[in-house]
């Protein structure tokens, strides 16, 4: 992924999340406190779309520089139409989709969904890309089953029905969380200590990575999940990359052992096509 692009991301999005939360106010409408404008800005999606954004500008980056012929959903520059794809147990609009060949809409002839269209098509929607780009910005610990078993229940929604699909998650998540108590006073305050990263780590490290020789038993695996990790706490944001950055930082201890190599954003855009292109050979 395109570093530079992420980390002027990363800056904008603390900037215009701190803004929401001193003036209380969101897209020109007033809030009763900065935390309710806080959860009114990130309701909208417009800090999130900032990573998706880098993400689709990366992707389309690689495969022009692979020579493939692709459409991309939403298109760049654009937050819609999102392209809904369809899975074993619904159909569901997809954050960034790659698509290789055009739509061949077909009626679900079997399962949980016989009966229903599918816009796209089977075969053309197994050989795309899928990308899921989401952030935890607050109550990260509170939250951390519910956010790990939606990671898990995407992928074995979508690869029930299309199990040679090359599926990617983009997750962006602070070192140091916000104090939501603060933004409540129209305050930027961040808490004492870190959240738990090194958790974080080995659970992304646990449903990422799939063996090309055993698709079967590891549906439930994204092909790449990518860790955003960044401080807030500076003027301009710290995105890290390696695992070395994060020790060095006493994010992790000294002893934490683990590829960070597979999560980090650098590279996540090049393995997602190199996967894309081992699966499905295209000319």
């Amino acid at each position: 992924m395109d570093i530079q692009k992420l980390s002027q991301a990363v800056c904008e999005i603390k900037r215009d999340m701190e803004d929401a939360v001193q003036t209380a106010e969101c897209l020109g409408k007033s809030y009763g406190n900065g935390q309710k404008a806080k959860e009114a800005l990130i309701r909208s999606q417009r800090l999130i779309m900032k990573i998706h954004e880098v993400v689709k500008s990366s992707l389309v980056s690689t495969l022009q520089t692979k020579g493939i012929t692709h459409t991309i959903h939403p298109p760049l520059g654009e937050s819609s139409p999102e392209l809904k794809i369809t899975g074993f147990i619904k159909a569901k609009n997809q954050d960034v989709v790659v698509l290789f060949d055009g739509k061949t809409p077909e009626i679900i002839s079997e399962g949980p969904l016989e009966g229903n269209t599918d816009y796209v098509g089977k075969n053309v929607s197994e050989t795309s890309i899928v990308i899921g780009v989401r952030s935890q910005m607050s109550s990260v610990a509170k939250n951390f089953d519910t956010l790990m078993e939606r990671a898990f229940a995407e992928t074995l929604n979508l690869r029930l029905r299309l199990p040679s699909l090359v599926m990617g998650e983009v997750y962006l998540l602070p070192i140091v969380e916000y104090d939501n108590v603060a933004m409540e006073d129209n305050r930027v305050v961040f808490k004492d200590t870190f959240v738990p990263v090194e958790r974080f780590i080995k659970t992304f490290l646990g449903i990422t990575g799939r063996n090309n020789n055993n698709l079967e038993s590891s549906f439930y695996k994204y092909d790449r999940s990518c860790l955003v990790l960044a401080d807030f706490r500076s003027d301009t944001p710290r995105v890290f990359t390696s695992l070395q950055e994060l020790k060095e930082k006493g994010v992790v201890s000294e002893h934490f052992d683990a590829n960070f190599y597979e999560l980090s954003p650098q590279g996540f855009c090049q393995d997602i096509v190199d996967e894309y292109i081992h699966r499905h050979h295209p000319q």
